[in-house]
């Protein structure tokens, strides 16, 4: 199995994930087909799954998703939070003052019951 790497583009985030268990999502999220963008990131889970680690960590750092990609990402995270032996964490991050961002994975992490961790990040200016 190779690892999985997608580079960012204006609408989609890029995808840097591991076989050794560190995976990362990182950037904006509104591709114009959400199902044909991440569907190669979930065959790559289903396959992870059955050769996985005894610890991954998942880091989420999306600017900005969708209402499409929250449904897959709630996909993603069931995948992940099923795998058996595992001790699994899952980093959320979010800008500071955006609580929406927040509030998005709390909403995520209630619905597959796995607690995260949520990690604010500093604003940065663009000069």
């Amino acid at each position: 199995m190779k690892n999985l790497v997608i580079s960012k583009t204006k609408r989609t985030p890029s995808i840097n994930f591991n076989t050794s268990g560190e995976l990362m999502i990182k950037g904006r999220s509104l591709p114009e087909d959400v199902i044909n963008f991440y569907k190669p990131v979930l065959n790559w889970l289903e396959e992870f799954k059955l050769t996985a680690p005894k610890k991954i960590t998942l880091t989420i750092d999306f600017s900005y998703l969708s209402t499409s990609t929250v449904r897959i990402a709630l996909e993603a995270l069931r995948i992940i939070t099923s795998i058996e032996n595992c001790k699994t964490t899952i980093i959320w991050m979010y800008e500071e003052d955006d609580i929406d961002m927040k509030e998005q994975g709390e909403i995520l992490q209630s619905s597959i019951k796995t607690p995260f961790e949520f990690l604010e990040k500093q604003l940065t200016l663009v000069k």
